[in-house]
């Protein structure tokens, strides 16, 4: 080799160590490989006799134990004679079994695997087992359902499910029962006891399916907020009962010591009756008693049909029995008067146990302000609640309860509508608590005076939405676009001649408010430049003629600006038009909310450049929770137009401004009239609601 072939500098040659050291070891295992087949070939050409006797002895020991571990493979089964014959009678069934199998593949590829699902999945299998009479335990052993393919696990699960609901039944009809039952037939703490332990029972066997993470389970939804709806009346129902009963004192007794029921009472949002409120109380919006008893409108009629029992009609509308119920009203046995022994009228109970249609028929049958009409007035004289209160605890809140929730709030005297319960809710405040967007935009558009009393005042009522809310999401953070490139030099074009003049300029802007009728502010631009960059401005002027000037000693298109928009803002607009850019640092009015706000109405009313429209945004964004409460005002106003309200880019600044309204209603609104305060709450409401069902992932 010749020396000048290598590079004269080291420090020019590269090279790579970890390719060196690969080389390098499969260098040393080739080395080792070849001496391998040497030492072999060597030791065959030898041929030691005593050597070859050891070989083969040794190859002879090792056949048998690899050909005794063979037979221990072969010949060990991996089934018990019970599982083989459970197998080979399942076999014999394969219809059933597919259908076992075909329901747990249903139930994974669903998004939601209700009760009904469980049920259907369970009396599968449970068909199965009794056809063949074979033992459950076994099907759940992994030995035979990996062979089956039987979805032992899943199936596990879906029985617990089935089991809680089943307990569940059986405590709500029992429950129910024990409303009419006689007085010495009465359990009513081993109902209450009953519906609590089978409710947790529910909760807990959902939980564990939810969190086993097996597919046919673990989106269980057996119901659950439907069934605490139907459980918390029942329950209060109950309660009156047993103190009616006198009852309470020993079920009360019975809770002293048991945390897990009194926390679930509480969570169910159900109130223990006081000890010392009689039965008899008045009702607080009432003059009169509440009745203790069902009267019957007419006692000789009553007599003549006997088997009209007065418990009958009461457990028709606790079920919803309509015919029951129709064949008492037809015999004129109960009217809109007719209450139980806890004061409690059959409307009531119609609504609270979500019968609508039921609710319905009562309100057509007995009409309130006529003989033996429905008392719209009604409240409850332990919790306070009103119609109104329990209609907004309706779950679902459906087409029917709002039907009669339109027909209460039109016959409701005022004083219902300001009313509190004890826990000192109005029926808004539950309305605001549960997101119940339709009876808020209701009660703003058909009951503004109302409406203004329970917003307006010291107790901030739309304040509780921030509980249930989420917070606005930021708007996208703004980023400086690059200025135009040096070659480009459109902004030069601004500067004045020698003479004093702007070379080329064809438009005018007014800018500023008015003294003595002309506007405090002139800047001078080219149309090329501005229609470029707004649809507005293009189609403004393209109509425009131009105007002689003569104090710019050009003719040129006038256009006045929006008078709520400053010299300063405009300025930084045309800046960003010639410039392509705008400095935040130069630019120190981004810090005054106003001036965001009138920058932010340039770029809607005019149709700026994005840029400009994420500047203003994420200024304002930080600006609006510390500033005035009218520049919220303005920019809601702005961003909820019906021009703008389906903008998605300005909803963060949209939801943020309703937030600051929401905060300062109860303030803000205080000398506007109700019916503008309702206009503006109003879409305040519809805005959040379509954040809400809009992100419902969100949290």
């Amino acid at each position: 080799l010749r020396a000048n072939s290598f590079p004269k500098n080291p420090a020019m040659v590269r090279v790579d160590s970890s390719r060196v050291d690969d080389e390098w070891l499969s260098m040393k295992e080739a080395e080792h490989q070849d001496e391998g087949e040497a030492e072999a070939a060597e030791a065959t050409e030898t041929k030691d006799p005593e050597a070859e006797a050891n070989v083969h002895a040794e190859a002879e020991e090792d056949g048998e134990k690899d050909e005794s571990v063979l037979d221990k493979t072969v010949l060990s089964d991996p089934l018990s004679d019970e599982e083989r014959e459970v197998l080979t009678k399942l076999r014999q069934h394969e219809t059933e079994v597919e259908k076992v199998r075909s329901a747990a593949l249903e139930l994974r590829s669903k998004a939601s695997q209700s009760a009904v699902d469980f049920r259907s999945f369970t009396e599968a299998a449970q068909q199965v087992e009794d056809s063949t009479k074979v033992d459950p335990e076994i099907l759940q052993r992994d030995a035979v359902s990996s062979q089956l393919e039987w979805p032992a696990k899943e199936l596990k699960f879906a029985r617990v499910l089935v089991a809680a609901l089943d307990a569940w039944e059986k405590a709500l009809a029992k429950g129910k029962e024990q409303l009419t039952a006689a007085p010495e037939n009465a359990v009513i703490g081993e109902s209450i006891t009953a519906l609590l332990e089978s409710f947790q029972q529910m909760q807990v066997a959902q939980r564990e399916a939810q969190a086993s993470g097996s597919p046919a389970v673990r989106h269980a939804d057996i119901g659950l907020t439907g069934k605490e709806t139907g459980l918390r009346p029942l329950l209060e129902a109950l309660l009156d009962k047993a103190q009616e009963l006198e009852q309470l004192e020993s079920f009360k007794a019975q809770l002293q010591d048991d945390e897990v029921r009194m926390q679930m009472l509480s969570d169910l949002k159900v109130q223990l009756p006081d000890s010392h409120v009689g039965k008899t109380e008045p009702l607080p919006l009432g003059t009169e008693d509440v009745p203790t008893a069902v009267e019957a409108t007419d006692p000789v009629k009553q007599e003549e049909d006997e088997h009209l029992d007065p418990q009958k009609l009461w457990r028709a509308v606790h079920t919803g029995d309509e015919s029951i119920v129709k064949a008492f009203v037809a015999r004129k046995a109960c009217d809109g008067t007719s209450r139980d022994a806890s004061g409690h009228s059959i409307f009531w109970h119609a609504i609270s146990f979500n019968h609508h249609s039921l609710a319905q028929y009562f309100w057509e049958s007995f009409p309130p302000g006529s003989a033996g009409g429905i008392e719209v007035d009604e409240v409850h004289y332990r919790k306070g609640d009103t119609l109104l209160h329990l209609l907004c605890l309706c779950r679902p809140f459906n087409a029917e309860a709002a039907a009669l929730f339109k027909r209460v709030a039109a016959k409701a005297p005022p004083p219902v509508f300001q009313k509190q319960n004890a826990l000192g809710l109005t029926f808004l405040d539950i309305a605001i608590d549960t997101l119940n967007f339709w009876v808020l935009t209701f009660v703003l558009k058909n009951f503004q005076v109302p409406a203004k009393a329970l917003l307006c005042n010291s107790r901030a009522p739309l304040r509780r939405l921030f509980k249930v809310l989420r917070p606005p999401m930021a708007p996208q953070a703004y980023q400086a676009p690059g200025p135009f490139p040096e070659h480009f030099r459109v902004a030069a074009m601004l500067q004045q001649d020698p003479s004093g003049l702007v070379p080329y300029a064809d438009v005018a802007f007014d800018v500023g408010p008015e003294r003595q009728g002309v506007a405090t502010g002139r800047f001078l631009a080219h149309r090329v430049v501005v229609v470029a960059q707004s649809p507005v401005l293009f189609e403004v002027l393209e109509k425009m003629p131009l105007t002689e000037l003569p104090k710019e000693k050009i003719s040129a298109a006038l256009i006045r600006v929006d008078e709520r928009i400053s010299q300063e803002v405009w300025r930084s607009v045309l800046q960003f038009m010639y410039q392509g850019t705008i400095s935040v640092e130069h630019c120190s009015y981004l810090k005054d909310a106003g001036k965001c706000v009138e920058l932010l109405r340039a770029c809607l009313l005019y149709k700026l450049p994005e840029p400009l429209l994420r500047l203003a945004l994420s200024h304002l964004f930080r600006l609006l929770p510390s500033s005035s409460p009218t520049h919220a005002l303005q920019v809601f106003a702005l961003c909820a137009s019906d021009e703008h309200i389906k903008n998605k880019e300005l909803s963060s600044v949209r939801d943020g401004a309703a937030w600051v309204l929401l905060h300062q209603a109860h303030i803000m609104f205080v000398d506007i009239e109700a019916p503008d305060l309702c206009e503006i709450l109003s879409k305040v409401v519809r805005c959040l609601e379509s954040t809400v069902f809009e992100n419902p992932d969100q949290p």
